[in-house]
């Protein structure tokens, strides 16, 4: 086997051949061939100056391994559980405080919507912490709210107390934002998919944690308890890195090659994924400029539209009434069961269902998931309206429900805030993810508040037809408007919202190095080294424009340069070794 790597004098390495025989594909890396062979750019000292590449000894320093990159993503979303805790608590209080004459109507329903109206809050302190303080510092902070909210509710004698305390655990609800961020960018791509998809299960662990707590305890014993998780969330949190994308945009390089190192180990992987990322930082550093100013820019505005359509969607296809009002809900379309009992086992559907959609995460994309749930969602919402219309037994209502729970697990619940953390570019992902956030926990807060007062005038029946238009639209929004995000880098989906396009000189986004297999007769000096001479002039204008090999290899292209060079000998190539053994060859 003959490999030749070409190093440039700043020692970057731009080309490696490998071939055994004629029959053997060459792996080619063509990227930042341009700097030394085309255009002799000034910048370049620039560019390697602020992407110093990750050093052999630091990789001996490297002890990350996939089972770190888990256990980080894993960590972050550790607070999910008080998550669900906190949103399952209702459930369990309001039939309680009703039975006991302790509340009415209207004031259970500010105990349920408390919990909601101050996640807009949480989610804009998450928002300004994560750009300011870091990822890892705004999901530890997100811990505290739910110890203090806790302990309120525990100790609560009197309504105003326990409206204090859902008020402020609701903070930290609102907090989860940040954890979705973190997963989104420490984890590799292969693992982003899943790993989000594990938040949604530890929410279903903490939702059925406390409906079992309802069924067997008082609500506060119920509460006191729900402390433990938020302490093990903080705990854990302190043993994880900062994210190496927050830590490059400050400028802290040196710590950012730890993090990686300390995520994916060392190798060739990781030298990769610290150069684009410096890279990548360049290309915004350079055309950085404020939010109210960025509004115009398509990577903005379009995820922003897009989101605020599918959680508008979520929020009237009934998932958080369902969630929230469980046992209430049982108890109105008539079930023969304990409604606590069966409360216990939708938490047991959902758990099960939120683990399959995670599995499921991994192999299909957000479109077929997003589908799949909407449509499992109205088919479950139309059985409950007409299991209530034509009196059917109770226990086909059940199914039903258990049904729409399981459905929503899938897709509809848990894509939306795992691609708040995926769609917009990362110098406003966290401002933009808290504003996204915000608005859409104020349409939580309207639908939990006005459900009791409008179910006794409109009934259940209307509210299950709502849930299942809603649903048919969320999943027609699904193959029409929805973009794909599985097994795609964060820059991939931010350039696929600018649509700007590599030769555009004043692209603010960056495109990946391409790697590219070709035969060793498509290979030659001319193909390799030519560059139009209008590149050239686009290349000196902008230092970071070309910083990828430019090369038509569309298949027509390649079956032509194929029969032009059928004829070509093994001359070629040591003629194309000559030619670049100035830049320092080594066989």
């Amino acid at each position: 086997m003959t490999v030749v790597s070409w190093r440039t004098t700043s020692g970057e390495s731009a080309v490696n051949l490998q071939g055994a025989n004629s029959n053997e594909r060459y792996r080619t890396n063509i990227g930042r061939i341009v700097g030394r062979m085309a255009c002799r750019r000034t910048g370049a000292a620039r560019r390697n100056d602020s992407r110093d590449t990750v050093s052999g000894e630091e990789k001996q320093k490297g002890s990350g391994t996939r089972c770190t990159s888990i256990f980080a993503g894993l960590a972050a979303h550790s607070g999910q559980i008080s998550v669900g805790l906190g949103q399952g608590f209702s459930a369990i209080l309001v039939p309680k405080l009703l039975a006991s004459n302790s509340a009415n109507t209207d004031q259970t329903s500010w105990i349920a919507a408390l919990g909601v109206i101050s996640n807009p809050l949480g989610s804009l302190i998450a928002g300004l912490c994560a750009e300011w303080f870091g990822r890892r510092s705004a999901i530890a902070l997100a811990s505290l709210p739910h110890v203090a909210g806790w302990l309120l509710i525990a100790l609560a004698k009197n309504l105003p107390l326990l409206y204090v305390g859902r008020f402020v655990s609701g903070i930290g609800m609102g907090m989860a934002n940040g954890l979705y961020l973190y997963v989104s960018e420490a984890a590799a791509p292969n693992q982003r998919a899943w790993l989000g998809s594990c938040g949604p299960v530890l929410v279903s662990l903490g939702v059925l944690m406390i409906y079992s707590l309802g069924a067997f305890t008082t609500w506060e014993n119920a509460a006191a308890i729900s402390i433990a998780p938020a302490i093990l969330s903080l705990a854990l949190t302190r043993m994880i890195p900062e994210t190496p994308s927050w830590l490059v945009a400050r400028g802290r390089n040196e710590e950012a090659k730890e993090s990686l190192l300390w995520l994916r180990g060392s190798g060739l992987t990781t030298d990769r994924e610290y150069e684009e990322l410096c890279e990548a930082n360049a290309k915004r550093e350079e055309g950085k400029e404020s939010l109210l100013k960025a509004l115009h820019m398509p990577s903005v505005w379009k995820p922003f539209l897009v989101l605020c359509a599918f959680f508008a969607l979520q929020q009237m296809s009934g998932i958080y009434i369902i969630l929230f009002y469980t046992v209430s809900i049982l108890e109105d379309i008539g079930i023969d069961l304990n409604e606590y009992s069966a409360s216990v086992g939708i938490g047991v559907i959902r758990l099960f269902a939120s683990i399959a959609g995670a599995g499921l995460a991994n192999s299909f994309g957000r479109k077929a998931l997003t589908f799949v749930s909407g449509l499992g969602m109205a088919i479950s919402a139309v059985g409950v309206a007409l299991s209530y219309r034509f009196k059917l037994p109770s226990v086909v209502s059940l199914a039903c429900i258990g049904g729409h729970v399981g459905s929503s697990m899938i897709g509809f619940l848990t894509l939306p805030w795992v691609m708040t953390s995926e769609l917009y570019p990362l110098r406003f992902r966290g401002s933009l993810g808290g504003i996204t956030t915000s608005i859409v926990q104020m349409l939580t807060f309207a639908t939990i508040k006005m459900y009791p007062n409008l179910e006794p005038i409109v009934g259940i029946e209307c509210f299950m037809w709502t849930f299942a238009v809603a649903s048919s639209l969320g999943a027609a929004f699904a193959l029409t408007i929805l973009p794909e995000t599985r097994g795609r880098s964060l820059d991939e989906i931010e350039n696929e919202f600018s649509r700007k396009l590599a030769t555009d000189p004043t692209a603010d986004v960056v495109q990946p190095t391409a790697t590219v297999s070709l035969r060793p007769n498509n290979i030659t000096l001319e193909k390799f080294a030519s560059i139009p001479e209008e590149k050239h002039r686009n290349v000196t204008t902008n230092a970071y424009a070309y910083d990828n090999f430019c090369i038509d290899l569309t298949a027509d292209h390649i079956e032509k340069n194929k029969s032009e060079a059928a004829n070509d000998s093994d001359a070629n190539h040591r003629h194309l070794a000559r030619a670049i053994s100035s830049e320092h060859v080594y066989f």
